[in-house]
């Protein structure tokens, strides 16, 4: 038996609330739901139910057939997406302590639309200093990793941040597009990207592109207090770490060896 809809139901926080129970009514689920299965598992309104399900439908989120709904290819996208995110947290964790080395602060990253989220993070000696976490989000280009992936993004991607806006956190970030994409040319050129308390006042960062199967995919960086890291010597280190990333992932991908 449904519930009676209440009044402002289509607020954000309603429908999100649906959303959520419709597509939880799919775990341990038979594969394919019918609207009647459907708002029997949820207590939702039946034109409720139906509108969202045929949204849901066109999101590619779930799909549609003559006898109900099946889980569509959206969300086995975004489960592969998570999946990779795994792997190559995975791949990297070891090579992060190795990086961090118990002085250094080790960040491995990726870019989500203006911002990068750190997937890890290894912590050294000013972990203090470095508010950064693990799921956490700063805006890329006020970061060694964001602007490490920017400098090899598309144009259409690197043009659609800076008509967002380049917000200033610190008194050297980049806030003027011909600024940031000067910068990020020179990235290009040297293979590194530098972060001179740009996020955190204080604090500097060495970060390089990590590529997979020809595409930027994340990057990997090591940070301290400005004066007690040397940019220009850890380069090397923080490039055969994004080297060895890559290798791993590579690796992950070859077929196990025949018996």
């Amino acid at each position: 038996m449904s519930m009676v809809e209440p009044a402002g139901s289509s607020s954000p926080n309603a429908m999100v609330d649906r959303v959520v129970l419709i597509m939880n009514a799919f775990k341990g689920s038979r594969a394919r739901l019918g609207l009647a299965d459907v708002v029997e598992a949820t207590g939702l309104p039946r034109s409720s139910a139906h509108r969202i399900l045929q949204q849901l439908a066109g999101a590619g989120w779930l799909e549609r057939e003559h006898n109900g709904y099946r889980l569509g290819l959206g969300i086995f996208e975004l489960g592969a997406l998570v999946g990779y995110r795994s792997r190559i947290t995975h791949a990297a964790r070891p090579l992060l302590r190795e990086l961090s080395a118990g002085r250094y602060v080790a960040h491995l990253a990726v870019l989500d639309g203006t911002d990068v989220v750190y997937l890890d993070k290894v912590a050294g000696a000013t972990p203090a200093r470095l508010p950064s976490r693990v799921g956490g989000r700063v805006a890329a280009h006020a970061t060694g990793v964001g602007k490490a992936i920017l400098a090899h993004s598309s144009n259409e991607i690197v043009d659609a941040y800076i008509a967002r806006g380049l917000e200033r956190y610190t008194s050297t970030t980049l806030t003027e597009p011909g600024e940031l994409l000067a910068e990020l040319s020179r990235i290009r050129t040297r293979g590194a990207a530098f972060d001179d308390g740009e996020a955190v006042p204080g604090v500097s960062c060495v970060a390089v592109p990590i590529f997979d199967r020809g595409a930027v995919h994340a990057a990997v960086s090591v940070c301290a207090a400005a004066e007690s890291l040397d940019v220009q010597s850890l380069q090397g280190r923080v490039r055969a770490t994004a080297a060895a990333i890559e290798r791993r992932l590579a690796e992950a991908r070859l077929p196990a060896p025949s018996t």
